[in-house]
């Protein structure tokens, strides 16, 4: 031991003694001057003890500890599809609203259909909707989807297949031919689809242009109304390259639609001959054409 602890542990014990020597009163005023003074310690070490208490009393095991986590990713994952499934009724609203608004303000004649049968190996080629003959849909019908104020063009009713279905030949598919034009131009070609991989959606093609036709990528394709199918103006799809030939230019055409999110389509109808106003009745002639009989 040092000289100096041996120091300090002396002049400890004799203050001790010295203590002993004093009054039972001057003891009890010394003895409450030191509980005054260690009080903060004494308050801060019990409340130090209650917390490690309790936090003793909130531990796991490592079993518990893998339940509570477990329970924790469920609770997780089910927040997360509510969001996923509150996102798409959103989209379908939003969509749905759209379609009845363009069909409002549309002048055509047009049947709502869904979509309800696509197979994997024909995914760019058909569909099938869930309105048929009963609906007034028949071969050839145009089918269309609204983009804004305007549509862009799906396919044509390939077969009606019973009043409550029929299936759309798509314009992705190389069947589906359209009599097309370059926007704001008087270029005019027959647009078609073509086989393409299934995993990629097949661009199409715009065949015939002339050969000095200028195209330029982001150009606007839309129907020309030539042969009566389809009607003018429905959206195809946009410039991507042109190639000029010997004889005529080809261009390459991403469609408008798209048609990997097919869900809601309307069919255009034909009109009624019976519901069509009659021609205007021509004018009677101002005199006959045939002489007037003789009064007798």
């Amino acid at each position: 031991m040092s000289r100096f602890n041996l120091f300090f542990l002396i002049t400890f014990v004799g203050l001790l003694i010295w203590v002993t020597f004093f009054q039972p009163t001057t003891v009890n005023r010394i003895q409450q001057g030191v509980m005054v003074a260690l009080r903060p310690f004494i308050k801060a070490s019990n409340e130090l003890d209650r917390g490690i208490d309790s936090l003793g009393g909130e531990t796991l095991n490592p079993a518990q500890l893998r339940e509570k986590l477990s329970a924790m990713e469920q609770e997780r994952n089910r927040l997360k599809l509510e969001v996923i499934r509150l996102d798409e009724l959103l989209t379908e609203n939003n969509q749905l609203r759209r379609a009845l608004e363009y069909r409002e303000k549309s002048p055509l004649s047009l049947v709502a259909t869904r979509v309800i049968s696509r197979k994997p190996s024909q995914w760019y080629n058909t569909v099938v909707i869930d309105k048929g003959s009963s609906a007034g849909i028949v071969v050839d019908s145009p089918v269309i989807v609204p983009m804004g104020d305007k549509a862009g063009l799906v396919g044509r009713i390939s077969e009606v297949i019973s009043p409550d279905s029929a299936i759309v030949l798509l314009l992705t598919d190389e069947m589906c031919q359209v009599s097309a034009k370059l926007e704001n131009s008087q270029e005019q070609g027959i647009l078609s689809g073509q086989r393409g991989a299934l995993r990629t959606l097949p661009n199409l093609k715009l065949r015939y242009l002339s050969k000095e036709a200028l195209a330029i990528p982001g150009q606007k394709v839309i129907s020309s109304g030539t042969g009566e199918l389809f009607p003018a103006n429905l959206l195809l799809g946009e410039v991507v390259s042109l190639s000029s030939g010997i004889i005529d230019s080809e261009a390459v055409v991403k469609p408008s639609a798209n048609f990997d999110e097919l869900t809601d389509v309307f069919v255009i109808i034909p009109a009624d001959p019976a519901k069509e106003p009659p021609p205007p009745a021509s004018e009677s002639p101002a005199f006959p054409l045939t002489p007037a009989s003789p009064v007798p």
